[in-house]
């Protein structure tokens, strides 16, 4: 007893540690030690509590604080498009403005509950909550690659189930209503961009970024390249003959962008001319498009390739819905009904 007494002093001469001390630190440790029969022995367990802090233990010089970090993981994505920085921007600034309290803490400091609930406050539907949970990942990410915590407890909350509800593609008479109003003379800049989403599918995202000399009318098709598309791949969408037309007649040189000016006042407007004010349905004119394609060509893997997804699932699942239009619809859409007000 008296050699273990001596050797301990040793152990812990110049550390600053009585023996009592240590002593002590060693029974907190043990009173939070699981019982039971799989309950580790008392020596193992105090190494694996050691262990356990020194993975998680972190210098001043290597802890960040939110809102430092945030500053920092914006400049290091200033090789990303426009709209996918301005995205991350209004993420991140409004979960700060959401739990302003958070923005001076460290990140090592945060637990998967606490941005559970973070995540929570801040997005009231499933779908944004999964895009604040994307965008919190990424951010936590950024910071265990750079030292700042141990780990990405973003990591351990599970994306919530969105509900898709199912979208019905415009009628021939509500498309008649959408291009009449792009046709008046205040918004006639913006007919070939309409005419784009409505008779091609372009995704509003990938249109924003479109230049004429992105569009081909001798081989008939429209490029969307790597730079404009949501997934990042290349794709040519078939134009189709009173498209044709359409495109032909609001052509500007090869230079421009497809979108006027004030494009989205300008869109917002069109919409409410037409009839849509507080009515209209995200994705409604993509569903359009798909939705007269296959009633008119029967042709889904077609159909895939002009929308630019990876196979036919989303197509069947979520994007063909034929309810309300005939043979004959089908025939006026791809028909004369893209450059009928042209003649006007």
């Amino acid at each position: 007893m008296r050699t273990d007494f001596l050797l301990a002093k040793r152990l812990l001469f110049r550390s600053g540690i009585s023996l009592l001390d240590a002593a002590r630190l060693v029974r907190g440790i043990i009173d939070f030690k699981p019982s039971g029969e799989n309950s580790p022995p008392s020596l193992q367990y105090c190494r694996k509590v050691i262990e356990c802090g020194l993975s998680n233990y972190r210098k001043t010089d290597e802890e960040m604080s939110i809102q430092k970090g945030f500053i920092l993981y914006l400049e290091s994505k200033l090789h990303l498009r426009s709209d996918s920085k301005t995205s991350l921007r209004y993420l991140g600034r409004r979960l700060i403005r959401t739990r302003p309290q958070f923005a001076c803490r460290n990140f090592s400091s945060f637990s998967p509950n606490e941005c559970e609930s973070w995540l929570k406050s801040t997005f009231s539907t499933p779908s944004q909550f999964n895009k604040g949970r994307t965008m919190l990942h990424g951010f936590f990410q950024f910071a265990l690659r750079k030292g700042w915590c141990g780990k990405n407890p973003v990591a351990k909350i599970d994306r919530r189930k969105v509900e898709e509800n199912e979208i019905k593609p415009l009628s021939i008479t509500e498309v008649r209503r959408l291009m009449r109003a792009a046709a008046t003379p205040e918004n006639k800049a913006c007919m070939a961009a309409v005419g784009l989403m409505v008779f091609a599918g372009i995704r509003p995202g990938e249109l924003r970024r479109l230049h004429w000399a992105d569009i081909d009318l001798k081989e008939n098709f429209v490029v969307i390249r790597s730079r404009c598309s949501k997934t990042g791949g290349t794709r040519h969408v078939e134009i189709f003959g009173a498209l044709k037309r359409l495109l032909k007649s609001a052509r500007l040189p090869p230079e421009k962008p497809v979108c006027p000016d004030d494009w989205m006042d300008r869109w917002r407007l069109i919409r409410s001319q037409a009839g849509f004010k507080n009515k209209w349905v995200r994705d409604v004119l993509r569903h359009t498009y798909a939705s007269y394609h296959a009633k008119k060509f029967r042709d889904l893997p077609r159909l895939q390739l002009n929308m630019g997804h990876r196979d036919l699932s989303l197509l069947r699942s979520r994007y063909v819905n034929m309810e309300g239009i005939n043979n004959s619809s089908a025939e006026i859409f791809f028909g004369k009904l893209p450059a009928e007000f042209l003649e006007e």
